[in-house]
This record gives structure tokens, C-alpha cells and sequence, in this order.
């Protein structure tokens, strides 16, 4: 039964890149607020699928501004929806239920991303809170220098030089020389 379902939604999703099938057991599925703002839900399958509730992650990087709030509202709503459809496969109605929830006007406007303000440092505050750094000229190098250092850099840490370093020589060698055949 499994089985059917993955292929199921690998099909009703082929075309939509916000769909993303991790594993035979995990399904994520983005969805975007607006240009700037977007969550990613992850649905677990465990062993007894679809007799017991599916996992939800909302624990990635990409949902690390959603506020705590929001998550609890979202997973007890996908919770109690999949206990509603057990037995049944149910990951499809989750993913379109998550959708419908995320653009319900109150929950949206009010618990989706924290409203911590996020200060950026204008060029007032720079200049007063911080004095000027004395920029440090770079040290010029002779071509020799230069070769120098690019060699010993190419020192391994056993002294030796890795594996093929020489090989471009070799080859420019042998095509230069050519083969020669003795008659």
C-alpha cells in the first residue's frame, strides 16, 4: 500500500519542484508564502503507515524563522487531520491541508515568521560606535618569490611532492619528442 501511495504522489507531483521525495519513507514539500518567504514541512512514514499518524519535521534550517507558535497551531492541525484519515493513505490531503493553513489570513498574519526586528548597522553607527581600521598594505612579490612559494605549498606533509604533480611535464615531453621508429 506504501508503494502506491509514493508512486501516487511522485506522479501528482512530477512537474511541481516544491515537491521533494527524500527517501522511501520521507516527503517534504515547500511552500511559499510569498517572494521572500518560504517553510518546508518533512512527513515520515513510520513502520505501520498508514494505521499510525505520520511524523512531521518542522525542525530544518529554512523554517529557523518560524515562530514556535505557528509550528505547535501547524502540527496539532496536521495531527488531528491525520487522525481523521487513519488506515488511509493521507499524506496527499496533508500536504494540501498544510497548504490550506498556511494561507488562513489570521494564522498567517500573526504566528507564521517571528517579528523579532532584525537591527542592520547603518554608516552612522558604524563610524561612531567603531574607530577606523588602518588598512594594511600587501606585500609585493617578485615572480621568484612567488614561484617559491607555489612550489613549497606543493611539498605534502612527508616532504614529497603528491602523486602526478609532474605528469603535464611528462606528457609535453613525450609529444614533443614524438615517437620514434627505427627501420
Amino acid at each position: 500500500m506504501n508503494e502506491e501511495e509514493r508512486e501516487v504522489l511522485k506522479s501528482i507531483y512530477e512537474s511541481d519542484p516544491n515537491f521533494t521525495v527524500v527517501n522511501d519513507t520521507n516527503f517534504q514539500y515547500k511552500i511559499i508564502v510569498d517572494n521572500d518567504r518560504f517553510y518546508i514541512v518533512e512527513i515520515h512514514w513510520p513502520d505501520n503507515y498508514p494505521d499510525v499518524i505520520p511524523t512531521f519535521n518542522l525542525d530544518l534550517f529554512s523554517n529557523r524563522l518560524l515562530t514556535n507558535e505557528f509550528k505547535r497551531k501547524l502540527i496539532e492541525k496536521l495531527t488531528t487531520d491525520a487522525n481523521e484519515q487513519l488506515g488511509m493513505p493521507m499524506t496527499y490531503t496533508l500536504f494540501e491541508s498544510i497548504k490550506d493553513f498556511s494561507f488562513d489570513g489570521d494564522i498567517f498574519q500573526n504566528t507564521l515568521v517571528s517579528s523579532a526586528p532584525v537591527t542592520l548597522p547603518t554608516a552612522a553607527t558604524t563610524a561612531t560606535a567603531t574607530p577606523p581600521v588602518p588598512t594594511v598594505k600587501k606585500e609585493q612579490l617578485s615572480k621568484a618569490q612567488k614561484r617559491r612559494q607555489w612550489n613549497n605549498r606543493m611539498v605534502g606533509e612527508e616532504g614529497q611532492k603528491p602523486r602526478g604533480h609532474d605528469w603535464v611535464d611528462i606528457v609535453r615531453h613525450l609529444s614533443q619528442t614524438g615517437n620514434k621508429i627505427e627501420s
